[in-house]
């Protein structure tokens, strides 16, 4: 297996790492984010990583699997003593790994410097995307990709086939999956967020402009 990347700040408190990832034949690659909160660190969708690499940044606290498709590695940082948070219905799915709680808009331990929206709108990921209030930061599974034009070939033509690619996109999954009505209330909530940058779970991250490139990626959704 290919190791993670090393750790990379991009922002005060804020840190992301990368690994490998296949999926349905295209190399997507995963990014874990890693926030160093006031109340102790919080793991965003992790990969599989010694969860004791992070040691060094504070106090180990709690690690989130945000949807019903960002879950694989979340059993070994349960195991190493982090607190695990699920996606609604993860639980259910994973009765393997001894989570604390499911996330909710409204129920979660992390303090002022997080916001959370689970999204109502696609039971196929249950997906809950995070603010980071103190570096404007958006955190997403499947919201929304960005795949590069270094991604391998396999890759961008697949997704241009599922009309996530190129730029900030949703795919065909999310067009014809979605409940539309939900998912413009669900966006309604996170574009009502203060946030500039987008870290996709796949793909670059959108450093600035992410507003911008989230309505721009659901703008067949049509008014919201």
């Amino acid at each position: 297996m290919t190791p993670p990347t090393a750790l990379r700040q991009l922002a005060p408190g804020l840190h992301v790492a990368q690994a490998p990832l296949r999926f349905m034949g295209m190399e997507l690659g995963a990014r874990m984010t890693v926030l160093q909160l006031s109340k102790g660190l919080l793991v965003y969708s992790p990969i599989a990583m010694d969860p004791s690499a992070l040691n060094h940044l504070g106090t180990p606290r709690w690690v989130l699997a945000p949807s019903l498709y960002h879950h694989l590695y979340v059993g070994p940082w349960a195991e190493a003593g982090w607190e695990a948070w699920a996606a609604p219905g993860l639980d259910k799915k994973r009765p393997d790994v001894p989570f604390h709680a499911v996330l909710a808009q409204d129920n979660h331990p992390f303090g002022d410097e997080i916001e959370l929206v689970a999204l109502t709108c696609f039971s196929l990921t249950n997906e809950v995307v995070m603010l980071h209030k103190p570096s404007r930061s958006l955190v997403v599974c499947d919201l929304v990709f960005n795949i590069p034009p270094t991604a391998p070939w396999t890759t961008r033509a697949i997704m241009r086939a599922m009309g996530g690619y190129p730029g900030c996109k949703t795919t065909l999954l999310e067009r014809f999956g979605m409940n539309k009505q939900a998912a413009r209330a669900d966006l309604r909530a996170i574009t009502a967020l203060d946030f500039d940058r987008i870290i996709v779970a796949h793909g670059d991250i959108v450093e600035t402009g992410g507003k911008a490139a989230l309505l721009n990626a659901f703008k067949w959704l049509g008014k919201l």
